[in-house]
Formats: structure tokens, C-alpha cells, sequence
């Protein structure tokens, strides 16, 4: 998936994977927790998601959203090829800025898409955090003070995740940590990957920021007359 488009590779793969994903696995470690801090996610009224590049310490993507009504008003910002692009959606008008071009949908028109709370955006929906237990091949858990740690290794074959940049992907792995409540904190994404025989990691760490806190979201993309 957009391996090079936008190097939040493994993130926003596994936000569009909703065929692998579905019911937990009890015998999973940690698949209660998972399961019920997918639920907590989906069942939001607003929130502000974070992706972070674990390498160099900056914020590649933010998705902000609330609920006005029934109807999911958002916005999207985030780097592609080093160039910033935003989105904004409010049920009426959809916007796009990127680089130096600019789009604008309307409600009725072909491209418009409207989002509910039962007819999810990907990144409102649970699949936002990345949980498939057909894949996983190992799992543990760890308790470091008042955090518990849990790390699930995926089967690269079965999950098929991309990398910034060409190259083979030989190891995914998720880091979810959860305070002494079982609430999650983050959760961390790690892809390991090869590129000339040399050995290459991506990492990106989402935190869920705000939650049923926002009160506006602001039309981040512009309009025709600001670009």
C-alpha cells in the first residue's frame, strides 16, 4: 500500500485491512484489552489521533473528529512526500489541499462521501487500532510499574505490510501499553524491513488525544480563494 506515497506504511495499511480483522481470539495475550480499547475508540464522540515517527520525533498525521449529530465533521493532516497535505470533511462539503492544488466536493456530487457513526470514516472505526488475530505469531505481556505492556509479532505473509521504500518487509510488530486501569496510552507499530541486503526499521506511535473534548473542527484545507 502506498509504500512511498506517504511513509505512515503500516499504519494506514492496516486502517483499510478490515477483512482480517473482526472478533478477538481469547487465547491471544492481551486480546481482552485490545478488544475492549477497540470498542472504547469506535464508540467516541470526538478525538484527536496523533501518528508520530518514532525515528525522528515528528507528527506525520493528524485526524481530528467530533460527531454533530449523526454526522462525522473531521479533519486530516499529513505529510506525503514531505509535503503537507490536509482534508476536511463536514457532511455538506468535502476539501482536499494538496501541495498546491486544491478540491472541493459538495453533497450529491460524484466524489462526495458523507460519514455516520454507523457508517464509518477508517479512522473513526475500530480498525484504527490495528488488532488481526489470524496473523499474530507471537504475544506477551510485560508490567513496568503502573503500564502494562503488550507486543504482538505478526506473520508478515499473511498481513502483507509496506515500507517507506522498496525494499522486503520481514518483521511487523505492535507495541500496545495500557495504564494500571487497562486503558490504553498508545500503541506503537514497528516494521522491519531490507533494502539492498541492508536492514531498515520504520516505527510510528499513534496516541489518542482529546477524547469527547473536541468542540470544533476547523476547515484545515482553505477554500479556492486561499490557495
Amino acid at each position: 500500500m502506498r509504500a512511498k506515497a506517504l511513509v505512515l506504511g503500516a499504519v494506514l495499511f492496516f486502517c483499510t485491512v478490515t477483512g482480517f480483522t473482526g472478533c478477538g481470539t481469547p487465547d491471544i495475550v492481551g486480546n481482552n484489552l485490545v478488544m475492549q480499547a477497540r470498542e472504547d475508540y469506535s464508540g467516541l464522540d470526538s478525538a484527536r489521533v496523533v501518528m508520530t515517527n518514532v525515528d525522528t520525533g515528528k507528527e506525520e498525521k493528524v485526524f481530528t473528529f467530533m460527531y454533530s449529530g449523526d454526522t462525522l465533521v473531521y479533519s486530516d493532516w499529513k505529510l506525503v512526500d514531505g509535503r503537507e497535505n490536509s482534508e476536511y470533511n463536514d457532511g455538506k462539503i468535502n476539501a482536499y489541499h494538496h501541495g498546491d492544488k486544491f478540491y472541493e466536493y459538495k453533497d450529491g456530487d460524484k466524489n462526495f462521501k458523507k460519514y455516520t457513526r454507523s457508517d464509518k470514516h477508517q479512522m473513526t472505526s475500530e480498525d484504527m487500532i490495528t488488532y488481526i488475530p489470524s496473523a499474530i505469531t507471537d504475544a506477551k505481556m510485560t508490567v513496568n510499574g503502573d503500564e502494562r505492556e503488550l507486543t504482538h509479532v505478526y506473520d508478515v505473509k499473511k498481513v502483507n505490510p509496506s515500507a517507506p521504500e522498496e525494499g522486503e518487509v520481514t518483521d511487523f510488530a505492535v507495541r500496545y501499553v495500557f495504564d494500571k486501569d487497562g486503558k490504553l496510552k498508545y500503541f506503537t507499530e514497528t516494521t522491519i524491513y531490507k533494502v539492498d541486503g541492508k536492514e531498515k526499521r520504520c516505527g510510528y506511535k499513534t496516541v489518542i488525544q482529546d477524547k469527547n473534548n473536541i468542540k470544533e473542527v476547523k476547515n484545515i484545507a482553505g477554500g479556492k480563494e486561499d490557495n
